[in-house]
């Protein structure tokens, strides 16, 4: 029982003095704080022993879409004029256009027919 009360009065004798310390020192950037526990600490959350670490959030992976398809129309077909059916003949002087470049006699217009081969 003794030796309880002894303990008791350094306790309170070294807390008081801490205190004492702590109020009479100068505001400082770095403090050093002494504590003395005896049995189970008693902090405040989270810094309980026993609780688990906080869960590990990750954050979703991001949302990639891939861009819209592109759709190209076909191209409008080019038509080609097809040659005339016609052929221009002239009798003075003898020949087709553009063979011959001007007809004295006037152009007259002979059906288109191949060449024999």
């Amino acid at each position: 029982m003794m030796v309880k009360r002894l303990a008791a009065k350094a306790g309170l004798a070294l807390a008081g003095l801490a205190l004492t310390a702590g109020l009479a020192a100068s505001p400082a950037v770095a403090r050093v704080v002494v504590g003395v526990g005896i049995g189970v600490p008693l902090y405040p959350p989270p810094y309980y022993y026993g609780y688990p670490p906080p869960p590990v959030v990750y954050a979703p992976p991001p949302v990639v879409y891939s861009p819209p398809p592109v759709v190209v129309s076909p191209a409008v077909p080019a038509y080609v004029q097809q040659p005339s059916q016609t052929w221009y003949y002239c009798d003075n002087p003898q020949g087709y256009y553009p063979y011959v470049n001007s007809c004295n006699s006037g152009w007259r217009q002979v059906p288109a027919s191949p060449q024999p081969r």
